[in-house]
C-alpha cells in the first residue's frame, strides 16, 4: 500500500512540474509575440522547439528537489521566469531586440534613460508591484511546508529526473538542425527569438559569450593570414592629412525608404543633397531598434558583432578590460589625435571606459558642454555638437579624427505634447501618425545641425572629410515589408569632403566603413584595415576576419608576434582641461576661476563638496552660506611648505579640487588640487 501511494505521490509531483513548465513556456511565448494566440501557433507549428524551451524550464524547475524549502524554491524559479517574460513584453514596447542576458549589464544604462521612456507614476507601480512579490514570497518562504528530513536516497532521487531532462536536452541539442541553427543564425535576433523560443535564447544569451576559438587556430594558421596581407604604404590623396569626421546619428534612417510615407515638405534636404554629389549607400548594421553600441563597436573596431555571442554588447564584456585595433590607434601612427562627442551621459555603455581601450585621447560627454537645450522628450537637442566638434578640431596643429555621437532622435517617439510641428505626414500606419510626426520632425532638426556643421567645416582652411551614418532603424513598429529595401538591418551612409574626392556610390556592412573611408584617403594602417581593403573579395573574407578578431582580443597575438600591441590611453575628459587658477572672495561669497567649467563641477574644499552655481566655463561661485574655516586651516598647516604644488596632493583636504559629477553621482574627473595658500584669499 506504502509503494502504491509513493508511485501516486511521485506521478502527482512529476505531472506537477510537468504542467508548470508547460504553462510557462506558453505563457512566456505568448509575451514574447505579444498574443496569446501566437503563442499557441508556436507550440503548435514548432512543437519541437517549443518542446525544447519547455525542457530547460523544467530542468530549472528541477532543481528545487534538492532543497529542504522545495515549494519555495519552486516557486521562487517560476517566478523568475515569469517576470523574464514580462520585462521582455515590456522591452519589446520600447525597443525591436528582445530581453537577453547582456541587459542585465546596462541596468545603470537603462535606469538612467527610464525618465525618457516611464512617467513617474509608471515607475511608482513598477517599484510597487516588485515591492509586492518580495512580500509574497517572504510570506510564502514562512508560511510553505518543508521537508524536515534530507537523506541520501532523497538525494538519489532528486538527480534522476535533472540527469534525464539533462540528456534529453543535450540528445535534441546534438541531433535536431531546427536547435542547432540558432548558434549560426541569429544575425535578426527579433527573429531568432521568434523562432527558436524565448527561454532558449535567453539562456543562449547567458552562456554564449565571446569569439569562439576557431577550430585550426594556431600560430601557423594566424601567420599564413597576415603574411598574405600585402605591406602597402601609405599614399594620402591630399596635400596634408585631411581631418576626418564620423558622426554616428541616433535611430536616424532616409524616411523615404517606408512605403507610402509622405510628408508636408522634405525633411532632410541636406541629407538627400550629400547622396547626390558624395559618395554614400546603404549600411548594413547588426541591430535595429535599439543597441547603439554594437555599430558603434563595428564602425571603430573593422570587427563583426555577429562573432561573439547571442546579444552580446562588447562594450560591456571584453572592451571593459582589453584594448583593440580601432581606427583610432591605427591613425595615431600618422599623428592624428582621437576625439570623441556625445551629448548624452559620458558613462552611458560605460563609453568613459571603453573610450580609453580603443584608444581615444579626449571624450567630451554632455557632461563636459554648456548651453545643452533638450527637446520634447527630454534628449539633449544635437545642434550642440557643431560647435563641441568644431573644438576638438582647433584643439591642435595637426590632424584629427573625431569620433560624434548623436541623441536627440532617440525614442521613445509616442510624446504627448500640444505643440504643432512644422512638418506633418501621410501614408502612415493607422495609430502611429503620433510617433511617425515626432520622429520626422526629429530628424529635420538633426539634418539642420549637419547643414550648420558643414557651413562651419567651409569656413576653416583645413582639409576635412565627413562621414554620416544611421546606427540602426528607430523603433516605429517597422516590418521589413513597408521598407523598400526590405530589410530592418539596413540605414543610409553619406559623406562630404572639401579636396575634390571622386564619387563612388557603395553599400556596406558597418564593420566595413572605416576601412573603405581610409582605404579611398590613401591610409593603409593596421593589420584589419588593410584587411578588410584587400581581402573582403575571399570567400574565407569573414573566416578570416573572425580568426585576427579572436587573436587579437581572445588568443595569443600571433598576428602581433605574441606581444600585446595597444595600450589604453591616457583618456583626458572634455577638450578643455579643467584647472583652477585662483579663488577670490566678494560681497556675496567666493568665486572660482579657471577653466572647463560645466554645471556639472563641484567645488571641493578640505575634502568637502561646497554648494556650488555654475556662471560660465571660466567662473564657479561659492554662496556666502558655505562657511570656509580658513584659520583652521592655517594652524594645521603652519611651518609647512605649501608652495610646492607637487605636494598639493598630500594636503588635498586643505585645498580646493573640483571635480565633475555627472547625474548619477558617478565622479567623472577631478582637477589638480590648489592649495589655499596659492590663493588670493590666503
Amino acid at each position: 500500500m506504502l509503494d502504491i501511494m509513493d508511485k501516486r505521490k511521485i506521478i502527482k509531483h512529476t505531472v506537477i512540474y510537468l504542467i508548470t513548465a508547460l504553462l510557462l513556456g506558453l505563457v512566456i511565448e505568448a509575451l514574447n509575440r505579444k498574443s496569446l494566440l501566437s503563442g499557441l501557433g508556436y507550440m503548435v507549428d514548432s512543437p519541437l522547439l517549443f518542446c525544447f524551451n519547455v525542457l530547460i524550464i523544467l530542468l530549472t524547475l528541477s532543481f528545487a528537489l534538492f532543497f529542504k524549502r522545495e515549494i519555495f524554491v519552486f516557486v521562487s524559479i517560476s517566478t523568475v521566469w515569469l517576470l523574464f517574460g514580462i520585462v521582455n513584453y515590456i522591452i519589446l514596447h520600447f525597443r525591436v531586440t528582445p530581453f537577453s542576458a547582456v541587459d542585465f549589464m546596462l541596468i545603470k544604462s537603462a535606469i538612467s534613460v527610464s525618465g525618457h521612456y516611464f512617467s513617474a507614476l509608471n515607475i511608482a507601480m513598477l517599484v510597487v508591484a516588485l515591492c509586492l512579490v518580495v512580500f509574497l514570497m517572504a510570506c510564502l518562504y514562512k508560511k510553505a511546508p518543508y521537508h524536515r528530513y534530507r537523506n541520501h536516497k532523497r538525494l538519489i532521487f532528486s538527480c534522476i529526473p535533472v540527469i534525464m531532462i539533462t540528456f534529453v536536452i543535450m540528445f535534441i541539442k546534438s541531433s535536431s538542425s531546427s536547435v542547432q541553427a540558432l548558434s549560426t543564425n541569429y544575425t535578426n535576433i527579433s527573429e531568432a527569438y521568434e523562432n527558436y523560443g524565448f527561454v532558449y535564447c535567453f539562456t543562449n544569451s547567458l552562456l554564449d559569450t565571446g569569439i569562439a576559438r576557431p577550430e585550426d587556430y594556431s600560430e601557423e594558421s594566424v601567420k599564413n593570414l597576415t603574411n598574405s596581407i600585402k605591406k602597402e604604404e601609405n599614399s594620402i590623396v591630399c596635400d596634408e592629412k585631411p581631418n576626418i569626421i564620423f558622426i554616428q546619428l541616433e535611430s536616424f534612417f532616409d524616411v523615404d525608404y517606408v512605403k507610402g510615407l509622405k510628408c508636408s515638405s522634405d525633411p532632410l534636404p541636406v541629407f538627400h543633397s550629400l547622396q547626390k554629389n558624395y559618395s554614400s549607400g546603404l549600411i548594413t548594421v547588426p541591430t535595429v531598434g535599439a543597441g547603439t553600441v554594437n555599430t558603434e563597436f563595428e564602425i571603430l573596431t573593422g570587427m563583426r558583432q555577429h562573432d561573439f555571442g547571442v546579444c552580446e554588447y562588447p562594450y560591456k564584456t571584453i572592451l571593459k578590460s582589453k584594448t583593440s585595433e580601432s581606427i583610432c590607434n591605427d591613425l595615431a601612427n600618422l599623428g592624428y589625435i582621437s576625439h570623441s562627442v556625445h551629448n548624452n551621459d559620458g558613462t552611458f555603455y560605460g563609453r568613459n571606459i571603453v573610450f580609453s581601450s580603443l584608444g581615444f585621447d579626449t571624450f567630451t560627454p554632455m557632461e563636459y558642454m554648456n548651453g545643452i537645450t533638450e527637446n520634447d522628450n527630454g534628449w539633449a537637442n544635437d545642434d550642440i555638437l557643431v560647435d563641441e566638434i568644431i573644438k576638438t578640431l582647433d584643439s591642435t596643429k595637426g590632424p584629427d579624427f573625431t569620433f560624434g555621437i548623436t541623441v536627440q532622435s532617440h525614442g521613445k517617439y509616442d510624446v504627448v505634447t500640444d505643440k504643432k510641428y512644422p512638418l506633418s505626414v501621410l501614408g502612415v500606419p493607422e495609430g502611429m501618425e503620433q510617433q511617425y510626426t515626432y520622429y520626422v520632425n526629429q530628424i529635420a532638426e538633426v539634418d539642420n545641425m549637419i547643414g550648420n556643421l558643414i557651413k562651419k567645416l567651409k569656413k576653416r582652411d583645413e582639409n576635412t572629410i565627413l562621414v554620416l551614418y544611421g546606427d540602426h532603424l528607430p523603433s516605429l513598429e517597422l516590418s521589413a515589408s513597408e521598407l523598400k529595401n526590405n530589410n530592418l538591418y539596413q540605414t543610409q551612409y553619406v559623406t562630404w569632403n572639401n579636396f575634390g574626392l571622386e564619387k563612388q556610390d557603395r553599400n556596406l556592412a558597418s564593420y566595413q566603413l572605416y576601412p573603405y573611408i581610409l582605404d579611398k584617403l590613401g591610409i593603409h594602417e593596421g593589420i584589419i584595415t588593410k584587411y578588410h581593403q584587400q581581402k573582403e573579395s575571399l570567400t574565407s573574407y569573414l573566416e578570416g576576419l573572425s580568426t585576427l578578431s579572436y587573436d587579437l582580443l581572445y588568443g595569443e597575438n600571433y598576428a602581433y608576434n605574441g606581444m600585446a600591441p595597444f595600450v589604453a590611453s591616457d583618456l583626458q575628459m572634455g577638450i578643455e582641461k579643467i584647472a583652477i587658477k585662483d579663488v577670490q572672495a566678494d560681497n556675496e561669497g567666493y568665486v572660482v576661476t579657471g577653466t572647463g567649467f560645466t554645471p556639472y563641477s563641484v567645488v571641493y574644499f578640505n575634502g568637502d563638496a561646497l554648494d556650488t552655481e555654475w556662471i560660465d566655463s571660466r567662473h564657479l561661485k561659492i554662496p556666502n552660506s558655505e562657511d570656509l574655516d580658513f584659520d583652521t586651516y592655517e594652524d594645521e598647516t603652519e611651518g609647512e611648505n605649501n608652495n610646492d604644488e607637487e605636494d598639493a596632493d598630500e594636503y588635498e583636504v586643505n585645498a580646493f579640487v573640483i571635480k565633475t559629477i555627472n547625474k548619477d553621482g558617478v565622479i567623472l574627473s577631478i582637477s589638480e588640487p590648489v592649495l589655499y595658500t596659492n590663493t588670493s584669499l590666503s
